[in-house]
């Protein structure tokens, strides 16, 4: 396979049910606005019923983790790698590595890929689960009653079409490509730098691939030390997906469908600004100004800049491209 000079090589591409039990497990106890319209895709298409396990099953894992500052599941993927069970098709391999954690023998994970204020509270939950009896009991209750809901439309839909999936995605991925450039829309991938892990597939020199069954959007990037487990949607072209492009299309367009927030953005490419400084080249108020420079960071258009006392916008001409590119690429997957 041509594989550009330092560029990660594939290692599998393979379904992963734990991922998909982790994908689900998110959208049922994730505090983001994402959670729950992703959640009622589900309901309305794959998994009918699962939106009412949301409240209950988010209760009981706040409630085992003592309502710390995670928000959703971050430790079951490095779980499931310290499992050596990422690329399995089933559960089991996992379940019996969290029911034995007590006597497993394995080094805290770097976790390059989350953000650096929630590392520690990860490695405390995998920490927990090693020296906690009751934590790991109450844990794979959770888990074993979340995959309960989705093992047979798993089993019965979903590994065929995740097989099917695979063979495709190994002919993408031998064509030579980086793998940042064949992920759909939306994809963490598309947005590794406002995330903060943009070198990290220049610090691992494998990833593996997984589709998945259940995730209809998005998907995940997860450092597992020795190699970088990425999930994509097996069949991101899903009807009822239609929807939710629309939505998608029309949010990211909607940011520069004001003529003044284009004009801010236009000033702020030709030299990094404060708020009076646009306000004044621009002849408009503070207010208006503020409130639009609020817009554009909130969509990663623009970034903040400590310059001595003062604070500066710098306009993100890579961003804004994106911008664009994920509209078109949505958009274009319906042609």
């Amino acid at each position: 396979m041509p594989i550009e000079p330092g560029l990660p090589t594939c290692r599998a591409v393979a379904p992963s049910a734990p991922s998909e039990l982790a994908w689900l497990l998110n959208l049922l106890t994730h505090t983001a606005p994402y959670a729950e319209p992703a959640l009622a895709e589900l309901d309305a298409s794959l998994l009918p019923g699962i939106s009412t396990f949301r409240a209950p099953i988010g209760r009981r894992f706040r409630s085992l983790w003592n309502e710390d500052s995670l928000a959703g599941c971050p430790e079951l993927i490095p779980v499931a790698g310290l499992a050596g069970a990422i690329l399995d098709d089933d559960v089991r391999r996992l379940f019996e590595w969290i029911s034995n954690a007590a006597v497993q023998d394995f080094e805290e994970p770097e976790l390059m890929s989350e953000p650096a204020r929630d590392r520690p509270a990860i490695r405390a939950r995998i920490r927990r689960l090693q020296k906690s009896a009751e934590a790991r009991h109450l844990y794979l209750e959770i888990l074993q009653e979340v995959w309960r809901r989705a093992a047979g439309a798993w089993q019965r839909d979903g590994h065929p079409r995740v097989l099917k999936a695979c063979a495709a995605w190994r002919v993408r991925i031998e064509s030579g490509s980086a793998i940042e450039s064949l992920v759909p829309p939306r994809h963490p991938l598309t947005r590794a730098e406002q995330l903060g892990f943009d070198d990290l597939l220049t610090h691992r020199i494998e990833y593996a691939l997984s589709p998945l069954h259940f995730c209809m959007s998005g998907g995940h990037v997860a450092d597992l030390g020795d190699f970088v487990h990425i999930a994509v949607p097996a069949s991101d072209l899903h009807p009822v997906r239609k929807v939710r492009d629309a939505m998608f299309v029309a949010d990211r367009l909607r940011v520069l469908a004001e003529p003044t927030r284009v004009h801010i953005l236009i000033q702020l490419f030709s030299a990094p600004a404060g708020v009076m400084e646009v306000a004044r080249a621009l002849r408009m108020s503070q207010p208006t100004v503020s409130g639009h420079i609020k817009v554009l960071r909130n969509a990663g258009l623009i970034q903040a800049r400590k310059a001595g006392a003062r604070t500066v916008f710098i306009a993100s001409r890579k961003r804004v491209e994106r911008l664009m590119e994920d509209a078109r690429a949505t958009l274009a997957r319906w042609d």
